[in-house]
Order: C-alpha cells, then structure tokens, then sequence
C-alpha cells in the first residue's frame, strides 16, 4: 500500500477518520450539482486504543470499526482514510522544471535529502505546484510537495482496516482532508490573499498557512481536545462521562461577554481551558512570523479557519481573533453538502469537528 494523496478515484468512498477517542464516517453522495451526505456515524472507543500515532489495541480496534458498519448499514466498503500528520513527513521541497516523469525519478533522491530515516523504509507520495514554475539563477523551478511516512506505520493501520473487513481506497493526511473540506465549502477561494487553517485533534493541532488550495507551510503541536479534559479533570475533579456533558456549555470568556451570572463552575473550567487555547493561538502566531521570516513575497491572511473535535466550547474563534486580531470562523464541514442535521450537533458531534472525515469522503467525488 502507497500513498494516494494526489490521485482520485471518483468513485463514492467513506471518509472514515480515526481519532484516538473514536471512529467517525462519513459517506456523500454526488448530485448533478455538488453532494449530499448520505450516512454519518460515530463509534467511540471502550477503551484506549491508539498510542503514539499507532493502533496499539487491535481487538478493541476491530470490533468498534465492525460495529460502526454493522449498526449503519453502509453500502459500500471502500474507504478512504487519513493518517495523523504527527507520523508523518511534510515538506515543499524545490526542484528543476522539468517533465512530470523525470520529476519522479528525480523527487525521491531529493527526498532522501530531507526524511530522517533511510527512503527505503518510508512511502513517499509528490504533487508538482503547477503555478509555483518560474525563472531563477540557476534555471527554471518548480515546488513539489513532498509527503512520506515509515511502511511500518502505514501497515499498521492498513492491516487493522482489512481485518475489519473493509477495503482502502486511499491513505491521505489529515491537514489535506481538511483543506480539501475549506475548499468544497469555499472557504479559502480567494487567490489574493493567504489563509490558515487550524485543526484541533483530539492530541495534536495542525497549524496549514494555505495558498490556492495548497498548504505553503506546516506546523504540528502536540496540543489538543486531550488536554482540555485534562485540565477540566483535574481543576474540578469529575470524570470523563461529566465533562463531556459539561463541554457544550463551557465558553471562552472574550471581550463584551456578561459574566455576572456565569455559572462558577463553568467560569472555573473557562479559566483553565483559556489556558489551552491561548496556547493554539500563540502557536498560530509563531507560525505566521517563522513564515514571514522565510519568504520575501508574502500575501496578507485574509482568514483563520478553525475545525476538529478540539472545537468542543464556545467562543474559540472570537478568543483567537481577539488574541490575534485576523479574521477567525469556526469551520462549517458541510457548506455546499445538502443535509438535514442539527448545525451544532449530531451524535454529540459537533459540525467543525467532521473536517477530516468530510474531506475523505469527497476524495473520491471531486473532479
């Protein structure tokens, strides 16, 4: 099994995107005129089942993937899935213009280059940056983006999805899934200017600056959901079950809010998750000014899009536009997908939350 970042199978495909708290699907189907979600489900885990990027607990694994599909009933076996970008490499790297096919016999030789363990460990998957192509010094150029992770890590999750009894499509990353959702709900269509999407994992936040649909520059933090029920846990001392509940109800205490009559509970759990995402935000912002730092011609950010199951309280898009002062929205996963749920919640999901399993399933759908 190889990458398939870059090729499509147009074929429908579910977007099934595995956290380490659970396994979200997500099927489309595709109309003359854009898609509809066919079928969305969500099975959490009983018990943990991913450490370090890895499926460590295949038993528990496999029976809550076959009891996902079994309970809803999906007509199709094909799936697409993405891996989590903390075990992945991702790197623009420049190279000669030169033909598509001596592009690829060159690329993996530069990709030695820059991946830290031998190239005949890892897959590697390339896209040529078709209006990066222009004249320097030393010849023409072209960006190529560069994608590789370890087989053996790529195996992992391969040969636990078989076992379940289901077949893959496509292995892709969870920043590109979710850029894929931004550019379907057309969210980053404005070629002027720069965009930042931020996806808040359930362990790790990606932090992608985006350009014409394809992501300048990455940045991957170990911060995530995770932590807010850490810190909720041990600032009030109630389980797991409780703060799930709590979430929904907790906001971020931002410029103009009443807080006279907030709820002292809320109000604590508010103070130590501010914590948590000032963090994001600041994370943000390094990223931003190492950008800068790096690259002469830059375009103005005409947008922070914020999405993943770390979204779990209110106000994180006012807090991060107030701490930054850009233009912040929370992601809507399903703009441009005809569909009848709640737009805050379905299944305990919320919207945002579905970036990565939306993006998987329109992989096989787009043009």
């Amino acid at each position: 099994m190889v990458f398939n970042i870059f090729k499509r199978n147009h074929k429908p495909q579910i977007g099934l995107d595995i956290a380490p708290n659970g396994i979200t699907a997500v099927l489309l189907h595709k109309k003359s005129k854009g898609f509809s979600l066919k079928k969305l489900a969500y099975e959490p885990f009983s018990e943990e089942v991913i450490q370090n990027g890895l499926i460590s607990n295949s038993t528990v694994f496999i029976k809550t993937l076959k009891k996902l599909f079994d309970e809803n009933k999906f007509d199709t076996k094909m799936v697409n899935i993405a891996l989590p970008s903390n075990i992945i490499f991702l790197k623009t790297i420049i190279l000669p213009d030169l033909p598509l096919d001596e592009l690829m016999i060159i690329a993996p030789q530069e990709a030695s280059k820059h991946i830290p363990i031998p190239i005949e460990e890892v897959n590697i998957d390339f896209d040529v940056l078709e209006n990066t192509r222009r004249q320097e010094e030393t010849g023409r150029k072209v960006d190529v983006i560069m994608v590789a992770s370890a087989k053996s890590m790529i195996k992992n999750y391969v040969d636990h999805i078989c076992d379940a009894g289901l077949d893959i499509a496509s292995i892709d990353i969870t920043p590109f899934a979710m850029i894929r959702t931004l550019a379907n709900a057309e969210l980053i269509d404005n070629s002027d200017y720069m965009y930042i999407s931020v996806l808040i994992g359930y362990e790790n936040t990606d932090i992608n600056i985006i350009h014409k649909g394809m992501p300048l520059f990455s940045n991957n933090v170990p911060i995530g959901r995770k932590n807010v029920i850490d810190s909720i846990s041990h600032s009030l001392e109630i389980d797991n079950s409780a703060i799930e509940k709590l979430l929904p109800e907790i906001a971020l205490i931002v410029p103009g809010m009443n807080v006279e009559d907030l709820d002292p509970q809320l109000s604590k759990a508010a103070a130590v998750v501010r914590n948590i995402y000032n963090n994001i935000s600041s994370e943000i912002q390094k990223t931003i000014e190492f950008y800068y730092s790096q690259n002469s011609e830059n375009k103005e950010i005409k947008k922070i899009i914020v999405g993943g199951s770390g979204v779990c309280v209110e106000n994180i898009d006012k807090y991060i536009a107030n701490r930054l002062k850009i233009d912040t929205m929370l992601c809507d996963s399903l703009n441009n997908i005809d569909h009848n749920i709640d737009e805050n919640f379905t299944n305990g999901i919320k919207i945002p939350a579905l970036v990565t399993s939306v993006g998987l399933a329109l992989k096989g759908l787009q043009d």
